[in-house]
């Protein structure tokens, strides 16, 4: 009888999948939803050829680290005077607005056992561990009440990585 309440969550999972759709608020909102459903005729081209450089760069160094993106970034500057590449966040924010890939954030247990999302959605608790999904909760005066996830994880859905490959 112990393993009922776990068919329900997979039950409840399985009805979710079924229900998803782009516009079920879910997934992809806002911006990047728009570009999925309205992609680029065109061929995407870079004319600043210091951003050229500094997507080049950071394609180059993909499995380095960021401080070696910014120290190469910025022996080059030294080098060259008249020369001011992006920094290393600058740098992918320029390739996610040129590609349209970018990743959906959701919060998850601490100890991975379980992500915020589906039938969890609204759970303020982990249901394996019971760690909290929040690991403090501050006013803000401007926006009420701020919680901070333990923990997140990133997607990245296929459509925009397909389309951005086309």
């Amino acid at each position: 009888m112990a393993k009922l309440p776990k068919l329900q969550q997979s039950m409840s999972f399985i009805q979710t999948i079924r229900g998803a759709s782009l516009d079920d608020g879910i997934g992809l909102t806002g911006e990047p939803l728009e570009q999925l459903r309205n992609p680029p005729k065109a061929p995407l081209r870079v004319d600043d050829r210091y951003t050229e450089l500094a997507l080049s760069m950071f394609i180059a160094l993909e499995h380095s680290s960021e401080s070696m993106y910014e120290k190469i970034r910025r022996a080059i500057e030294q080098c060259f005077a008249d020369v001011e590449l992006p920094s290393f966040h600058q740098t992918k924010g320029i390739l996610a607005d040129l590609s349209r890939v970018t990743s959906i954030v959701k919060d998850m247990c601490i100890n991975s056992c379980a992500a915020y999302v589906g039938p969890f959605a609204d759970l303020n608790s982990c249901l394996e561990c019971s760690e909290p999904r929040y690991d403090q909760v501050r006013f803000d005066r401007s926006n009420g009440r701020i919680k901070h996830p333990c923990a997140v994880f990133h997607t990245i859905p296929i459509a925009p990585q397909l389309q951005s490959l086309w």
